[in-house]
């Protein structure tokens, strides 16, 4: 069994929380675990941004290289019809 951690928030962001929890309609603690994952796939969005931005040669082959097999599979499904 897994252990719980308690979370300790002031008065004011709780109502918040709960808020947008009852907009949305779904318990605080599924509003909160679902603000975690979308805090986390953000930030790994941002890392993988850097890596590409780090590295703009890497990303102008990728680029080429989806365009040409985009016009290569754009050929077949023309030639398809």
């Amino acid at each position: 069994m897994s252990k719980r951690l308690g979370l300790n928030l002031p008065d004011d962001t709780h109502a918040q929380i709960k808020a947008r929890a009852d907009a949305a309609g779904v318990s605080v603690h599924s509003w909160i675990i679902a603000a975690l994952e979308r805090e986390n796939f953000r930030q790994l969005c941002q890392d993988t941004n850097d890596w590409w931005a780090s590295r703009p040669e890497a990303a102008e082959r990728q680029v080429a290289e989806y365009r040409r097999r985009r016009e290569v599979q754009g050929g077949r499904d023309s030639s398809a019809a």
